[in-house]
């Protein structure tokens, strides 16, 4: 008989996730093909619960999540020039299961997703920028994410997390998360 714990249930939901995004169309034409599933392990092997549920401010989170695009691992998985790629298509992927981890409460905990879901940052594609840009004239258009800084990206998350925290709530008054400003247009 299987031997069926919490921890494979868990890894089992981790990676489901993961296969889910990055085996997406949109998602998976971004990446070097031929390399999928080498690129699910590897982001099997960053991307754990425990570590992201362990994040306490938005400056951690802000750290973990540059620290994480930022590693050298990436390279394998790039369709031209890592530098090209990272702050476009890297960094919006791990953003994007980043809110696959924390919102999953089999993975992290109701308080977890209390406290980190406002951190999340914004994945940046063409369809969020034009959206927002309805909601804020003067937010910064990038035309073309292949080549992002990480300045940019930066520059970026800190704008959306500046116009969310104008566009307030009703009900309570509080900041929407930025990654709310993604959900007006889903």
């Amino acid at each position: 008989m299987p031997d069926f714990t919490i921890e494979k249930h868990n890894d089992a939901l981790l990676r489901r996730r993961i296969k889910f995004v990055v085996e997406k169309g949109s998602m998976a034409r971004l990446f070097r093909r031929g390399t999928s599933q080498s690129l699910q392990k590897q982001l099997f092997r960053v991307l754990q619960p425990r570590d992201i549920s362990a994040i306490q401010t938005k400056e951690d989170y802000d750290n973990w999540i540059y620290g994480t695009v930022e590693q050298p691992e990436w390279q394998e998985f790039s369709r031209g020039k890592i530098e090209s790629d990272r702050w476009a298509y890297f960094a919006k992927l791990i953003n994007i299961l980043a809110y696959e981890i924390i919102s999953n409460r089999e993975l992290v905990s109701e308080s977890d997703w209390q406290r980190l879901h406002p951190f999340l940052h914004l994945p940046i594609d063409s369809y969020v920028i034009s959206n927002i840009t309805k909601i804020e004239p003067g937010f910064a258009r990038i035309g073309v994410l292949k080549g992002m800084t990480k300045v940019q990206y930066r520059n970026f998350q800190e704008e959306a997390r500046n116009i969310a925290a104008k566009h307030r709530i009703q009900e309570t008054r509080l900041p929407p998360p930025p990654i709310w400003l993604e959900d007006a247009f889903a």
